[in-house]
């Protein structure tokens, strides 16, 4: 009944316009509501008291109080997996008991956050030393998709505050992608020596993780080969964050340098894990990534406990269903007004879009008579208004969320400046747009005001601004740890809220698995075109040419790449059965062959990857 509802009531809104509900001051108060410094203006979305009060009772129809308690106890929620989605487990503070099959988690979690510690007191006290005696100060995280995009988020938006000072002279990259051109950069005027590299893959079988990690495995054989035992370098240079301990153990990773999670973690919700804690607590303190803990922890237990017409995460995923399912907006946007911000849309796309572009229900019904899930983009703030504003001024509507800070997170030494004979500050221009934008998409501009203004009639049509064009603003005191844990977790339960009010499953990602199953048999296709000289084949007459194609004009260059594979291979094997000489002579061990897996999420049969070739002269990226 709340659907059918709703859906009569979203007719009701043509002829509506923002600019007369905007001056409802009532509507306005009661639309911003604010937590632990969070400040969530929803005022300039295309809806009245009566759409949130139906939303509301939407939320209830589809048990979405009952669901989230089920989230927060541990109950299995993620059904085709027959997981819990216990992110929250990982901000729980210590005491705090949450069952999974009957065993309290809480302990573990925290075990293994002490370990952590640990080890990045020690490295950056510069005790943590290389195969040579060098101290390491140089990290290179291997991972891809929520591997890296939540800890490179908070890396950015960390290195741009007063904190950076803490990073001293210590380098922390990411290598994400299997493009040669992404290890370059990440390598680029490192010393192998002084690099610890962390390998962060849920079951230690994704297979682009692993081509990384054997690249760069061997990158640090070749570099100190006469200096130090390849079984040595295993054991001071490579650790791992992953379910699979026994697995990382197999690759050649030392127990010491092994920081697992757990199956019920899923890996765009993985940050507040070892997956971020080793390499930001290396980088900045383990002191900062207990603020951002504290963060998150401040946005779940608002979550769990707040009544719903106050809780921001869940009035932040009624607002989203109501633009995509009834008003039948099918993107959104994410505008930072914080260059340090740069990361959060990519992360934010990942957490929604993989979580909830489904095309059936948990029961398995196909979804045909209503829209789930968002395309999410964004830019920071002033940049994106210079590129895609055009489009959303005057073009498709798209629904947007702004986000603030009263204070810069670094303020320059010339932070105000004169310009034309006036001072003007960076941070009161930022901000003066980021206060603008949303209106001027809510209000617009009418002809009947373009034409008071003197402009001609020639050029009223291409100048009038439609407006109703609704956003959210959020506004927060200064970026500090504390506030980006707030944001993450903000982000992670409206995309959970969501998936409970569509009754869709946002903790599995089925839908990236058939592509690896087709690259696997191109794979096939290819190897056994080198290795006979035969033409590739494929099902499909325009991807057999092209594969054709790619094959004649790659060819050369592969007879190098397999010679370099092979003396890479042999030398990882007899390394990593030296360094764990109990596990015997462990078929591909050294290579990263390993067993099917049958999480949705990764990828089995990897097999020796080629060695690295030198990129030298690679520049390193300027957002490295």
């Amino acid at each position: 009944p709340a659907w059918r509802g709703l859906r009569a009531h979203a007719r009701t809104f043509e002829g509506t316009h923002l600019r007369e509900l905007l001056r409802d001051e009532a509507r306005a108060a009661a639309f911003c509501v604010e937590h632990d410094g969070l400040m969530f203006d929803f005022s300039r979305q295309l809806m009245t008291l009566e759409t949130r009060d139906r939303l509301l009772d939407l939320g209830a129809e589809a048990q979405l109080g009952p669901k989230i308690r089920a989230m927060a106890r541990g109950e299995k929620i993620n059904r085709t997996e027959r997981r819990p989605a216990l992110h929250t487990a990982l901000r729980a503070p210590r005491g705090t008991r949450i069952e999974v099959d009957g065993e309290d988690v809480v302990p573990d979690v925290h075990a293994v956050r002490d370990r952590v510690s640990a080890l990045s007191d020690t490295f950056r006290a510069g005790r943590l030393l290389g195969a040579t005696g060098k101290p390491l100060k140089n990290i290179i995280v291997i991972g891809i998709g929520g591997s890296s995009l939540g800890p490179a988020f908070l890396y950015e938006a960390l290195k741009a505050t007063r904190l950076a000072t803490r990073l001293g002279n210590r380098q922390l990259r990411f290598l994400a992608n299997i493009d040669e051109v992404d290890t370059a950069r990440a390598i680029a005027d490192l010393d192998p020596a002084e690099t610890l590299v962390i390998v962060t893959s849920k079951s230690f079988r994704t297979r682009e993780t692993l081509i990384n990690a054997c690249t760069l495995r061997q990158w640090l054989f070749d570099s100190m080969a006469g200096v130090a035992r390849p079984e040595a370098i295993l054991q001071a240079h490579i650790a791992a964050c992953t379910c699979d301990v026994g697995a990382a153990a197999r690759w050649g990773v030392s127990r010491e340098l092994t920081f697992p999670f757990w199956d019920w973690v899923g890996g765009r919700y993985s940050v507040t894990s070892s997956v971020g804690q080793l390499p930001i607590a290396c980088a900045f303190g383990s002191d900062v990534f207990d603020q951002f803990i504290d963060g998150c922890r401040s946005m779940d237990e608002h979550f769990f406990n707040a009544p719903f017409e106050r809780n921001i995460p869940v009035l932040m995923g009624l607002v989203g269903v109501w633009n995509c399912a009834f008003l039948g907006h099918g993107a959104r946007a994410l505008f930072p007004y914080c260059e340090a911000l740069w990361r959060l849309p990519a992360h934010v796309q990942q957490v929604d879009m993989e979580s909830n572009g489904k095309r059936v229900t948990l029961s398995g019904e196909p979804i045909t008579d209503y829209a789930v899930g968002e395309v999410d983009f964004g830019e920071p703030g002033t940049t994106g208004q210079h590129s895609f504003f055009q489009l959303l001024h005057m073009g498709q509507t798209v629904p947007a969320d702004f986000i603030g800070f009263a204070q810069p997170p670094h303020p320059m030494a010339h932070e105000t400046v004169a310009m034309e004979g006036s001072m003007v500050s960076h941070h009161d221009e930022l901000m003066a747009n980021f206060f603008a934008q949303p209106d001027a998409l809510a209000c617009g501009l009418s002809a009947a005001e373009l034409r008071a203004a003197g402009v001609s009639d020639e050029l009223v049509p291409h100048r009038t601004f439609p407006g109703n064009r609704p956003s959210s603003v959020i506004m927060l005191p200064q970026l500090t740890p504390f506030s980006v844990g707030q944001i993450l977790a903000l982000y992670e339960h409206r995309t959970v809220v969501q998936g409970f009010v569509w009754g869709i499953n946002s903790f599995d990602q089925w839908g990236v698995e058939l592509g690896k199953q087709l690259a696997a048999e191109v794979r096939t296709e290819i190897g056994d075109a080198r290795a006979t000289g035969a033409p590739p084949k494929a099902p499909l007459p325009s991807t057999e040419r092209n594969l054709r194609r790619y094959v004649e004009l790659s060819s050369a260059a592969s007879t190098a790449a397999a010679k370099a594979r092979a003396r890479a291979s042999s030398i990882a094997r007899s390394a990593v059965q030296r360094a764990n000489p109990r596990l015997g002579a462990a078929p591909g061990a050294g290579e990263g062959q390993l067993a099917p897996d049958s999480a949705s999420e990764d990828e089995a049969g990897l097999h020796s990857p080629a060695a690295p070739q030198s990129p030298a002269g690679a520049a390193a990226s300027t957002r490295h």
